[in-house]
């Protein structure tokens, strides 16, 4: 059986599945580098009281208006 699949090899299937592990090779060696610094058990912390945060700003809501000049 193996006989028969090596034998039905052309150039052209050669260099197809050649091309094909290369790019499976690339891929898994790219996944594997970008989980590198992957940790699990990472959580977000929580902001600081000091911080500035969303809820110290104070004021009123400022929407942008291009037509408005700009006040020096």
């Amino acid at each position: 059986m193996i006989n028969l699949w090596i034998s039905s090899l052309t150039p052209k299937k050669i260099i197809i599945y050649l091309v094909m592990i290369a790019v499976a090779i690339y891929v898994v060696w790219y996944v594997i580098e970008a989980l590198e610094g992957f940790d699990p058990e990472y959580q977000p912390s929580k902001p600081t009281l000091g911080s500035n945060t969303t809820s110290e700003i104070k004021g009123e809501i400022q929407i942008f208006d291009p037509s408005k000049k700009k006040a020096e």
